[in-house]
């Protein structure tokens, strides 16, 4: 029994980071290659306004609150329990409130909408337009909730193909919308429909394939329990919090930038840290991967695999994201001038906060990621009740002196919220002193060699200008950061040594 649980965890790590990279591609062709056509098809401010409305506002207002984190976490927890008298009535309470949740948010930010914020700058019908891109994203957000809790049950039911797959079909269906959108002249109206044939897509596969799954398991009907679902709220409710803070992280700074400055300060922003965000969307497909099969852990009490995974996976994503960011700063001014143009670039310190920011954020999301396995969800909210009020504390004094100002307030929120959630980890796992500190000087020499070998090849390579000539750069950058981070790090090459076999052996009948 458990070693059919432990290979069909590792098989679902292994799909979900296949499929995630595989979703990753089209992110890719979302936020980077399609824009410079965008930019073709309606103007910089009309965009920098988007980004800031219906690309942030409406993603911060229309969001599931924490539920589909915590169903997530109760049905893996429940399935590696073998309960299925309570995952049977989890899983139709989640969506219940799902549905329901979606519906409020939707009616009420539809009822909100005459009062966007004032977009300066903008034409009368550009403003109109907004006006319906911000709409259509909310109707799209309201889908995408009850699509996202979907998946997610899908994914902690351990059928990580399945889920992956129906990501990936929704994200050919968004991009296919918004290309014919675009080439039919509806403008920024593209994007949001874009979001909506995604949502859509999203709830439509999510049913089937749920419905699929539990036709062919034959496990009991549904039953929707008033207890089960109150017990949902009061832990989402304990959890919306940490929710609203981590859309206010992702998506405020252009929100802000934008209130402050202008929409075409919001646009300059959005570009010149797309190429930060799509690496840690990259980097996150770990994470993500992981999340569900370390509550299925917990569930089968081997809290000591949990506590060494913890660790190994510190070093691994501080490792990744060290060399990630590194190489995303020394390449990031040339990447947005051959993108799309010298005037779209932000500034250098702008991009070194962002770096410098995304890399902490990185490593505070190992510990909020243990934690929610472990379903410590009134910690997260307590804790991010204060990062999320000092975080549009710090967005509006910082932004004032310069857009630079929102990566360095992303920084201070981040590394205030993850010193507090690695404390608390570290006294649930047991940590001695010891291991703290040698987990904290591997970190640091990891960034010191990152530092060392990014100085070093920037002597041997001239600002780029083809786009041959950044990519040579970059997989030489890349390359001889990871070269010298396995010759100069022993803790860091003996765990991938020990991990990476725990995701490719897809088919073992062993168990770790």
């Amino acid at each position: 029994m458990a070693t059919a649980a432990g290979s069909g965890r590792r098989r679902a790590v292994a799909w979900s980071m296949v499929f995630g990279y595989g979703a990753l591609a089209f992110a890719l062709v979302r936020n980077i290659v399609l824009v410079p056509i965008y930019l073709h098809y309606f103007d910089l401010g009309e965009y920098g306004a988007w980004l800031a409305t219906g690309g942030a506002l409406a993603q911060i207002l229309v969001t599931d609150f924490g539920l589909t984190g915590v169903v997530t976490q109760r049905v893996a927890h429940s399935l590696g329990a073998a309960d299925l008298t309570r995952l049977r009535s989890l899983i139709a309470a989640g969506l219940v409130n799902a549905a329901g949740l979606a519906i409020v948010l939707t009616l009420l930010c539809v009822a909100l909408a005459p009062v966007l914020p004032d977009m300066r700058g903008l034409s009368e019908s550009q403003t109109h337009r907004i006006l319906e891109a911000f709409l259509l994203a909310v109707t799209a957000n309201g889908f995408a909730v009850v699509g996202n809790t979907l998946v997610g049950i899908i994914r902690s039911m351990q059928r990580a193909a399945a889920a992956g797959t129906i990501v990936l079909i929704a994200d050919v269906a968004g991009v296919g919308v918004t290309i014919l959108t675009l080439l039919s002249g509806l403008g920024i109206l593209a994007l949001p429909l874009g979001l909506l044939g995604r949502s859509v897509t999203t709830v439509a596969g999510g049913t089937g394939v749920l419905t699929a799954i539990w036709i062919r398991e034959k496990w009991p009907r549904m039953r929707f329990e008033r207890a089960q679902s109150a017990a949902l709220w009061r832990d989402s409710l304990q959890f919306f919090l940490t929710s609203i803070a981590m859309k206010l992280q992702s998506n405020a700074n252009v929100l802000f930038v934008g209130l402050i400055s202008g929409p075409q300060s919001a646009a300059l922003y959005g570009l010149t840290v797309r190429a930060h965000e799509t690496v840690s969307i990259l980097i996150a497909q770990t994470n993500f991967a992981l999340a569900p099969s370390l509550a299925h852990l917990l569930g089968e009490n081997r809290q000591q695999r949990f506590r060494d995974l913890s660790l190994k996976l510190l070093l691994m994503i501080a490792a990744v994201s060290a060399v990630g960011m590194a190489t995303t700063v020394a390449l990031n001014e040339s990447f947005v001038h051959l993108w799309v143009g010298p005037n779209a670039f932000g500034g250098q310190s702008t991009s070194v906060w962002m770096g410098i920011a995304l890399w902490v954020g990185s490593i505070a999301y190992v510990a909020y990621d243990a934690l929610i396995a472990s379903g410590q969800f009134k910690l997260i909210a307590r804790t991010f009740i204060s990062a999320s009020a000092l975080h549009v504390v710090l967005l509006l004094i910082l932004v004032h002196f310069g857009m630079w100002g929102a990566p360095v307030a992303l920084l201070i929120t981040t590394t205030v919220w993850g010193a507090i959630l690695w404390r608390r980890l570290a006294l649930d796992m047991h940590f001695s002193a010891g291991e703290a500190f040698t987990a904290s000087a591997d970190i640091a020499k990891i960034v010191g060699i990152c530092a060392g070998a990014a100085a070093v090849v920037s002597f041997c390579f001239p600002k780029s200008t083809s786009w041959y000539n950044l990519i040579a750069e970059g997989v030489a950058r890349a390359g001889f950061s990871v070269l010298v981070l396995a010759l100069l790090h022993p803790n860091l090459r003996r765990g991938m040594r020990e991990e990476i076999p725990w995701f490719a052996r897809l088919g073992s009948n062993g168990n770790r």
